[in-house]
């Protein structure tokens, strides 16, 4: 049983390396401007203003581990409106009911130098939306029971705030980076 664990562990390093590697490829091909869906002849890169992504909310929801403590799941959608592809590189959030802070999170990773790891960075293809998913813990106390009870009562009004960073591929290897304040609510 032993072998067979570090075999399966082999397997999913191999392929997590695999999918790593095809979006650094799929990354740079679509930032060289080796082909060209701008419709303009080949060689002319019609130049304009990346676009900031889309993040929306999708669904937030909770999930009692026993009577003090509970899970709150939560769905992010993120759009690239743009015609290179983006790396999301993280969502840092914070989820509130009225005013008590019930948990926080981060979704991704910051990667730190030119070789760091891109696992944990989501590439997000032109055009197209990706779903990012987490849980977090949340703990009933003295001070948030009234918000926590409401939670599992169907009453809760969830605002989730935070950060999301992300960079623009380009042409010839040009990046810009943006980083982005959001506010959201749910329902």
């Amino acid at each position: 049983m032993p072998e067979n664990s570090a075999v399966n562990s082999k397997f999913v390093f191999a392929v997590a390396g695999g999918i790593a590697g095809a979006a650094i490829i799929l990354f740079i091909v679509m930032g060289s401007g080796i082909f060209n869906f701008s419709g303009s002849p080949t060689g002319q890169v019609a130049q304009s203003q990346p676009l900031d992504l889309h993040l929306s909310l999708v669904d937030v929801k909770p999930e009692k581990t026993d009577e003090r403590t509970a899970d709150l799941n939560i769905a992010f959608n993120v759009y690239n409106p743009n015609r290179n592809t983006a790396l999301l590189e993280t969502i840092h959030y914070t989820i509130y009911i009225d005013k008590l802070k019930m948990t926080s999170g981060d979704i991704g990773v910051s990667p730190e130098g030119f070789v760091a790891s891109q696992e944990g960075i989501f590439p997000i293809v032109s055009n197209t939306t990706v779903t990012l998913k987490d849980s977090r813990p949340s703990e009933r106390n003295n001070l948030t029971a009234d918000a926590w009870d409401s939670m599992f009562n169907g009453e809760a009004q969830y605002r989730i705030e935070g950060t999301f960073a992300y960079k623009l591929t380009g042409t010839s290897f040009q990046f810009s980076a943006g980083e982005k304040d959001f506010r959201l609510t749910y329902p």
